[in-house]
């Protein structure tokens, strides 16, 4: 049923019928059932948002939810520790009672959809861990910034919880200044900052970080800065390397499960490294580019969120040309020979392709941040890979030798 026919105070009944339809059958290691729902309110009962209005406690199957990456919370959308740490709990101890359960809007048109809008990390442990439906409190909200503000307090509970930083509330307020919720004024950014963080972070944190660097990025849209994940198989998720590497058309990382006659059909073997001197990286690559006789490309990002991502980028591409002197000092030091006019890059194994995305969201539209497609060079513009071509050091100095 559509939201506007919701009552405030229960969501309808045919709607909880087919939530229990579906889920009949479903797995569900961590036992969850209507005992379990009731134990949950006693321990942890439902909390109260300003704007906001309890429509009850269900249990939804995850195929009747969805969790939109760009309308979290947070600044880093997904965290990979994180969902991983609440597998792990998941299987020491089941499911925490008396903790406040995912939360959810009913979507508008739909008789049985749920919007997420708290428990993003526990919906991608839940995926991983195998359990097919959850416990939810549904609520409908006055306004979106009541939902907002609602999505951001959410996330104070005693589950393993993964604090909100400042980043995360700079984020919200300017998107929210955006989307027409607030006026683009300071008053509006202080009122919504202490609204969000109050309780959370102290007088000084709101009023000398979270406020002014909201004001100075008004007008903007505050892209979500994305992980990825080296786990492996359908059970890591989404967001992992080698799920980035296929979307993207390149070939699996490293050298399993392939013939020698299959890699060097492939053209060249891949591999992603968070350092641009990874050396467990660099001596496979020099390794199995001179057994085979292609070229290894190295694919750079960040395993942890980077308030600079720029910085971090190019320091990543000075560590890569270092180790690259190093390499190349070896092989002419235990020859004895001159470097004279340098050496062949064509036959030098080991290059640098670009970065993995990682600003990224979904509905972004302009300003800002700019939000990243694909893979990208330094500046986070996307470039095109040629797995025939140079490594991007190389391009990148003949540009700026060009411009010069």
């Amino acid at each position: 049923m559509p939201i506007d026919m919701v009552t405030r105070n229960s969501v309808p009944l045919q709607t909880v019928a087919e939530w229990d339809r579906i889920r009949n059958g479903e797995l569900n290691p961590l036992n969850l059932n209507e005992t379990v729902l009731e134990l949950s309110l006693k321990l942890a009962p439902h909390k109260e948002f300003k704007g906001g209005h309890h429509l009850g406690r269900y249990l939804i199957p995850f195929g009747c939810m969805t969790f939109d990456e760009g309308k979290q919370s947070r600044d880093k959308s997904n965290d990979v520790n994180h969902v991983q740490s609440i597998v792990n709990r998941y299987e020491l101890m089941g499911y925490a009672k008396d903790a406040q359960p995912m939360m959810g809007t009913l979507q508008s048109g739909s008789d049985t959809q749920v919007n997420g809008f708290a428990g993003y990390h526990r919906d991608g442990a839940c995926y991983i861990f195998g359990q097919k439906f959850y416990i939810v409190d549904i609520y409908d909200f006055d306004t979106p910034l009541d939902r907002r503000v609602a999505r951001n307090q959410s996330n104070h509970h005693k589950d393993l919880t993964l604090t909100q930083t400042i980043n995360d509330y700079v984020k919200e307020i300017v998107n929210a200044a955006e989307a027409g919720e607030i006026l683009k004024t300071e008053t509006a950014v202080s009122d919504l900052a202490w609204r969000l963080a109050e309780g959370d972070k102290t007088k000084k944190q709101i009023e000398n970080s979270i406020i002014p660097k909201a004001i100075r990025l008004l007008g903007s849209v505050y892209a979500d800065f994305r992980t990825y994940s080296s786990m492996t198989g359908e059970a890591a998720g989404d967001n992992t390397l080698q799920k980035w590497l296929a979307r993207y058309g390149f070939v699996p990382q490293g050298v399993q499960h392939r013939t020698d006659e299959q890699l060097i059909a492939q053209g060249y073997i891949s591999y992603c490294a968070a350092e641009g001197d990874n050396k467990a990286t660099w001596a496979r690559a020099i390794a199995h580019g001179q057994r085979l006789g292609i070229p290894v490309w190295v694919f750079g990002y960040a395993s942890t969120r980077q308030s600079d991502l720029k910085t971090f980028r190019n320091e990543w591409i000075e560590e890569f040309k270092e180790m690259k002197s190093t390499f190349v000092d070896f092989s002419f030091g235990i020859t004895d020979a001159s470097q004279g006019d340098g050496i062949d890059e064509s036959v030098f194994w080991c290059k640098f392709a670009g970065f993995l995305n990682q600003h990224v969201q979904p509905d972004a539209t302009k300003g800002g941040r700019p939000t990243e497609v694909g893979l990208v060079n330094a500046e986070g513009n996307s470039i095109v890979f040629d797995p025939e071509g140079d490594c991007l050091t190389i391009i990148e100095i003949e540009e700026l030798d060009e411009a010069a």
